[in-house]
């Protein structure tokens, strides 16, 4: 980020503009990689202290989800995804800036570790709870990856130049918070599925205690 804007700020005159826009795009790439970055640490040190604080509100999930396709595809060109959100689905109490980030890190992996296409994002009514579904085509994760994929730093592909090992870690975390759980299946050469729970609450009852 530095050398590109250093050559930006010096040598503005003499760069093409196809030049420019190429060092841009880096700069802010990079950018928005320091942002996270930062934003995971940040969530890794309130997670392990007990001081993550949600501001809820009622999200529509299905709201969130085309945003995040709509974030994603931006760097996934390929991207292509399903939203199916059934009837029957309300809207839940929880962050909607936690939900997006869960959501986020469940379709990058999905593009990264398995393919782009294919993507089924599904979010259902379950037993008191809502049911948010990531599942793609990939070539699926192996029985003895698939325990340790929530485990901090883990990385089951160590050939990808970018992940910190932190994202699905923070995301369980995040879920954990809500009261919800996240998992994950799979089965080789089927793809994978990852699933969070967000409870429904009775709004009533928290509006009594306001």
């Amino acid at each position: 980020m530095k050398g590109y804007t250093s050559l930006l700020l010096n040598r503005w005159d003499r760069l093409k503009d196809e030049q420019k826009k190429m060092m841009l795009e880096q700069v802010n790439h990079d950018a928005d990689r320091v942002t996270r970055l930062i934003t995971e640490l940040l969530d890794i040190s309130r997670l392990e202290l007990g001081r993550l604080v949600l501001r809820r509100q009622l999200v529509d999930v299905r709201d969130v989800a085309t945003l995040v396709v709509e974030k994603v595809s931006m760097d996934q060109p390929a991207l292509d995804a399903t939203i199916v959100v059934a009837d029957d689905v309300p809207k839940v109490y929880a962050d909607p800036d936690k939900v997006e980030q869960v959501l986020t890190n469940l379709v990058e992996n999905a593009c990264k570790y398995a393919s782009p296409t294919g993507l089924r994002i599904e979010v259902q009514l379950g037993d008191q709870s809502l049911v948010v579904s990531v599942t793609d085509q990939g070539e699926g994760i192996s029985a003895v990856d698939l325990p340790q994929v929530f485990r901090k730093f883990f990385r089951r592909d160590l050939s990808k130049p970018t992940g910190t090992g932190l994202g699905l870690w923070i995301s369980r975390g995040l879920v954990e918070a809500h009261g919800g759980e996240l998992t994950a299946s799979s089965t080789q050469g089927q793809g994978t599925t990852f699933t969070f729970t967000l409870p429904m609450v009775d709004l009533d009852e928290i509006l009594s205690r306001a």
